[in-house]
Formats: structure tokens, sequence, C-alpha cells
């Protein structure tokens, strides 16, 4: 199962793998900045819920730890 949230100008999408969750971040119209690096998108950890997940996400975009 998949889904997407917007938050600002990215798109999170959850990707579930049986009770484990993952947040990937891409942008539209441009590439992700992160962790010295430059990609089309960055991914969170595996969370124990699709909420962490999101949270994780968002907290990223929110820190500028991706920008």
């Amino acid at each position: 199962m998949d889904d997407q949230v917007s938050y600002f100008e990215y798109t999170i999408t959850l990707a579930q793998e049986g009770a484990r969750f993952t947040a990937r971040v891409s942008r539209k119209d441009g590439l992700i900045t992160h962790d010295g690096r430059v990609s089309e998108v960055w991914a969170s950890a595996s969370c124990n819920s699709r909420d962490r997940a999101i949270w994780v996400a968002k907290n990223a975009i929110d820190t500028d730890k991706i920008r």
C-alpha cells in the first residue's frame, strides 16, 4: 500500500512493508539536497507506524535536513 501526503512543496510517499512504514520525500520541480548529496528522493528509516513515518519526513523538512 502506497499513499501520498503533500507538505509545502514536497510530496511524501509512504510505503508499507509488513508492519513497517518508510517515507520517501520528493519535489515535483527539482532535486532534493540531503546529507551533502543531491537526489530525486530522500528516504526515511523504517518506522513502526504511518504517523511516525510522516512525522520523521516532516521533521526532516522543517529542520532543513532536506532542502
